[in-house]
């Protein structure tokens, strides 16, 4: 009756994987095109990097900051990419080393989701601390789901 329990499981895993893989990217691509790196025609950013500017030019700040800011959250981004991919392929239901990986993935990852809330709240970009909010709460329920349907 359980069978589908570890799919279900490891395909929670892999849409964390895939998801933070492809945000990483387009952040990526965006911070890349801001420096003049990409082409103007390049299409494949996020446009955060412009929301960043604009959501810390509340305050008179040196115009490098969110340039700086903007590069820690790719480089955490890509950590929480990189470890739900090792957790991917560690995870074979709820025993170590796999357990192991995926509460590493599942402790970096929501963490950033809370930084931003709190950042958010600094700047009051409430628009984008609800987005967060609800990344942060989806990946807390998904980890929750995890550890507590039976295998």
């Amino acid at each position: 009756m359980t069978s589908f329990v570890l799919p279900l499981k490891q395909g929670i895993v892999l849409f964390w994987v895939v998801w933070l893989s492809v945000t990483f990217f387009a952040n990526t691509f965006d911070g890349l095109k801001a420096l003049k790196v990409m082409g103007e025609g390049w299409r494949f950013v996020s446009g955060n990097y412009a929301s960043m500017v604009e959501t810390t030019c509340k305050y008179p700040l040196p115009a490098w900051f969110a340039g700086l800011l903007f590069l820690g959250v790719v480089l955490w981004q890509g950590l929480s990419a990189l470890l739900f991919w090792y957790a991917f392929g560690a995870f074979h239901g709820m025993h170590f080393p796999g357990l192991r990986a995926l509460d590493l993935a599942f402790l970096v990852s929501p963490a950033l989701w809370a930084v931003f809330m709190i950042a958010d709240e600094i700047f009051t970009a409430y628009d984008a601390e609800a987005t967060h909010m609800r990344i942060f709460t989806a990946q807390l329920l998904s980890l929750m789901v995890l550890h507590l349907l039976p295998e």
